[in-house]
């Protein structure tokens, strides 16, 4: 779950392509060879991500892609909520390259993006993300409708600042 929240700011937008696209979908992904599984759904209308964590930990990250910011949900916000505020992607450049792969039964061409290295769909959903050496791939992808209540914290929550965090908690929604 760290790669993709490093690497989700650092993405945005280029030439009127819009990145993760116009529609909801859901995606399971893996970091490395064998590595930990993560879920994510995108929820377009307000260009929200949320990252599962399917290792057991019961983590899930909620991103705001337009206004930057991150909340962690332990067990969906029982046992904490904790938040802190990045950039937002907008704005960003996307390099395209010539390369096209073949990636969870989509056709993606390789881009660049801040230094790292993507895989987007011809709607803009990353299907591949490189940093270092550490690729996240899609194994699956399903474009269809998101639950809204999936992309927030309990109405109640107190989101407290993300620990060694020098960024200020974002306020939960109305």
């Amino acid at each position: 779950m760290a790669l993709w929240a490093s690497l989700v700011p650092a993405l945005g937008q280029d030439r009127g392509f819009v990145l993760f696209g116009h529609r909801d979908f859901e995606m399971d992904a893996v970091q490395g060879d064998g590595g930990k599984m993560v879920r994510l759904r995108y929820l377009a209308e307000k260009r929200m991500l949320r990252i599962e964590a399917l290792d057991g930990s019961d983590q899930v990250m909620l991103r705001d892609l337009a206004q930057g910011d991150v909340l962690i949900l332990v067990a969906e916000g029982q046992r904490g909520v904790y938040g802190t505020r990045a950039r937002p992607i907008l704005g960003s450049n996307v390099v395209p390259g010539d390369e096209t792969r073949e990636v969870a039964g989509e056709t993606c061409r390789d881009a660049r993006v801040n230094g790292a290295t993507i895989c987007l769909a011809n709607d803009g959903i990353p299907l591949v993300m490189e940093e270092g050496n550490v690729p996240v791939r899609a194994i699956r992808l399903l474009r269809q409708t998101q639950n809204p209540a999936l992309f927030a914290p309990p109405r109640d929550a107190k989101i407290l600042p993300l620990p060694r965090s020098a960024q200020t908690a974002p306020t939960a929604p109305p």
